[in-house]
């Protein structure tokens, strides 16, 4: 049985990596490639914008969730921030040639590590459940000229085991170590 879950994982992968480059992203950048195993997982990261079209002058909200897809609790870090890998949220984007663009920071705030005892830094995911947060940014800022742009958003948990409270260090949830998880892509068209 371990063996056919492995090989259903790996079969997943390959399937999410062709879905990819069929769909304009030529090269898939390292943190996609080697951590998309999360997709399996009890845990999916979901993404959508507040429009399809923008114009350079207009501003982009972005929502994300992470979303229970398993049928039992998963806890997460209640602390999301835009601050690449190392907050938990980071955003990717790729014009329509698989071109990705430098990576733009949407916050500069450290996450701090958990206060000494804290009991509500994890929140229950139960089965069915979305946890997230939105963010704004202009586009004139991360998307330099009219053209179509793939958006993808990666999780990546930053909470250790270790510094949480003793009791909740049992508990089947994110810890920094698990693998990235990866969105699915939204595509955007920027006119002038």
């Amino acid at each position: 049985m371990l063996v056919f879950v492995r090989f259903s994982r790996a079969f997943l992968l390959v399937i999410c990596l062709a879905l990819l480059s069929m769909m304009g992203c030529k090269k898939v950048p390292p943190e996609l490639r080697t951590e998309a195993s999360g997709v399996s997982g009890p845990i999916r990261v979901v993404i959508w914008t507040n429009h399809a079209q923008y114009s350079l002058q207009d501003t982009v909200k972005l929502d994300v969730a992470l979303q229970n897809v398993s049928d039992s609790t998963v806890y997460v870090d209640r602390r999301m921030f835009w601050t690449g890998l190392s907050g938990g949220l980071k955003l990717v984007i790729s014009d329509e040639q698989g071109k990705y663009l430098p990576a733009q920071l949407l916050s500069d705030a450290m996450m701090p590590p958990p206060k000494e005892g804290d009991k509500s830094i994890l929140i229950p995911l139960h089965e069915g459940f979305s946890y997230g947060r939105w963010v704004t940014f202009p586009v004139k800022n991360f998307l330099p000229k009219p053209g179509r742009y793939c958006l993808r958003v990666i999780y990546n948990s930053m909470l250790p085991r270790e510094l949480v409270a003793p009791e909740l260090r049992d508990l089947p949830a994110l810890w920094s170590g698990t693998p990235s998880i990866p969105s699915g892509p939204v595509w955007i068209q920027v006119s002038q």
